[in-house]
């Protein structure tokens, strides 16, 4: 048995596992990733990757490549509701193509209140897309096919046992950290005994309970459908419902229909589902099935144990309505890779890791039950006897479901849930008295009320302010040009805290923030902001880096 030693053994090649990957490696901290499955996900699954997210991507330098996978540049991304594929459409939620919001960033758009509006893509072309970009890092070492099996908590760090799963080889991994993200049935949760709390498990309707995600590949679904290609589509009618979501526009869609109710799924039961809900004899190929359920809203007692962190699916399972589970576990991988970053490299005590279960569990709860209501309203819709006539009672019946499912916007646009994650009672936010924005799913209100995300402006050189942030810390130093920043950067530097001071003169950057200066995070959230600078500037990086704790 040989024995390898890292920093940072991560358990999960899935975006999260990726992510918290990249990020450590982009703040010069190594880590050694398993993943049980040879490869990146086969079957589609996420097709949601959020503004936040690609904010994300873009500040980890992959944000083009990754909205250059999946749907066609040009294919708008509206959502459609009808009663099968050959018969009537009744709502539709418009949504712009990567080629119009392309356009709308290049001409500063400010209305989508970032500079990575949503993309929609599969995740399952995303992460081909994010594994590349990792085998690039030499920070990191991708271990796909080994799994983890065992870990025991030593003085100084975890000791874990990985297995080849193709030959049964093992080998020992010492490390630092371990950090779970190897999803709801993954070892790390499970072995730490820590349950779910929340709601989930019943069975409601569509939506809520057993479902069955089919991979198909059918094109000649384009051939028979009365209404234009777009990235989604929900037909619903008395024979059921289905949600129909195109990955290439070329005839490759994942299906989301009810698990049967007479038992185990079969093929040919499937396939005439399917072709129920087109309405037509159309060739269908299944190219995998995957079981899952739709309706959890269920969250981890903790998000980890000393040396041992859990992010993603193994903190919090989703339903899918909303696109909100991956995007949160972005989240979880950004806020804790900083941290672990920070520790690793002396400049903040093991202690700030608790606040990685402060500020993210809440979120955690919050998005999920955002999530489970969106299921409920989703599932619970009734479906008027007359709603397929060609009467004019089902002109009525199609009409007064239209106008209700079309107010269904908040589940394809929740900025509130994408951009207003909020820190506020955390030890590492130093308040400065204003009351943040109301909590909204569906609203965003740029703040840099501490505790926020930093909202976005477009400079006059065309950059996004967010570009001009540093790697670590950075205040921001709005037009005050005759105030001295040196004891400030002093300060941080006497403490080994990596700090960028950025000259923002812009009048309409200063007028977003209302403020002379701002202190950002790592992550982009404010820790601090002020007219003048703060008397002791030793104590405010104190606070901000967990040095207080």
């Amino acid at each position: 048995m040989t024995q390898d030693t890292t920093p940072v053994l991560i358990s999960g090649g899935g975006p999260v596992g990726l992510v918290l990957a990249m990020e450590l490696a982009g703040r010069g901290v190594r880590s050694i990733l398993v993943n049980t499955e040879p490869t990146t996900a086969v079957h589609p699954q996420g097709n949601t990757h959020n503004a936040r997210t690609m904010e994300h991507y873009r500040r980890l330098g992959i944000a083009d490549r990754v909205r250059a996978v999946g749907l066609p540049q040009d294919l708008t991304t509206d959502v459609i509701y009808l009663t099968r594929f050959t018969g009537h459409e009744f709502a539709r939620i418009p949504m712009p193509s990567s080629t119009e919001k392309k356009r709308r960033i290049a001409a500063r758009d400010m209305s989508f209140l970032t500079p990575e509006p949503i993309h929609r893509s599969s995740q399952f072309y995303v992460e081909t897309e994010l594994f590349a970009h990792a085998e690039t890092l030499p920070e990191i070492g991708l271990r796909f096919g080994w799994e983890l099996i065992a870990f025991d908590l030593q003085d100084d760090g975890v000791l874990s046992t990985i297995r080849n799963a193709e030959t049964g080889e093992t080998e020992t991994i010492a490390s630092r950290w371990l950090a779970g993200c190897d999803g709801a049935q993954g070892y790390t949760r499970r072995a730490l005994e820590i349950p779910y709390r929340g709601e989930g498990g019943d069975e409601v309707a569509f939506f809520i309970g057993r479902m069955l995600s089919v991979y198909i590949d059918a094109p000649g679904i384009y051939d028979v459908m009365k209404v234009d290609r777009v990235w989604q589509y929900w037909t619903v009618n008395g024979d059921g419902r289905m949600c129909i979501v195109t990955l290439d526009a070329k005839g490759k869609f994942v299906v989301l229909t009810r698990y049967p109710e007479s038992g185990e799924p079969d093929e040919a039961d499937i396939i005439r589902d399917i072709r129920n809900a087109m309405g037509a004899e159309i060739d269908i190929e299944i190219i995998s099935v995957r079981e899952w359920t739709a309706g959890n809203a269920l969250v981890a007692d903790r998000y980890g144990d000393d040396r041992v962190m859990l992010a993603g699916d193994a903190v919090h399972l989703f339903t899918p309505t909303g696109g909100f589970g991956m995007n949160t576990g972005i989240e979880d991988a950004v806020n804790l890779g900083w941290k672990f970053a920070a520790v690793h490299h002396g400049f903040a005590p093991e202690a700030v890791l608790s606040t990685y279960e402060t500020e993210r569990r809440p979120i955690g709860i919050r998005n999920t039950q955002s999530s489970r209501k969106l299921a409920s309203d989703v599932a619970t819709i009734e479906v008027p006897e007359a709603l397929e006539q060609d009467t004019e009672e089902g002109v009525r019946a199609r009409a007064e479901l239209g106008r209700h499912l079309s107010g269904f916007t908040e589940e394809f646009a929740s900025l509130g849930i994408q951009l207003g994650a909020r820190y506020d009672a955390s030890p590492l936010i130093v308040a400065d008295g204003t009351n943040p924005p109301p909590d909204s799913a569906v609203d965003y209100v740029p703040s840099a009320c501490p505790g926020g995300r930093a909202p976005h402006v477009w400079l006059d050189d065309g950059a996004s302010i967010h570009d001009r942030f540093g790697k670590w810390f950075t205040l921001l130093k709005f037009g005050m040009a005759d105030t001295n920043t040196a004891s400030f950067g002093a300060a941080a530097s006497a403490q080994n805290v990596p700090l960028d001071i950025i000259d923002i003169s812009e009048q309409a950057a200063r007028d977003l923030y209302q403020c002379g200066f701002a202190l950002i995070r790592p992550d982009h959230h404010v820790a601090w902001r002020g007219d003048a600078l703060p008397a002791d500037a030793a104590a405010l990086i104190r606070q901000v880096s967990g040095n207080n704790l």
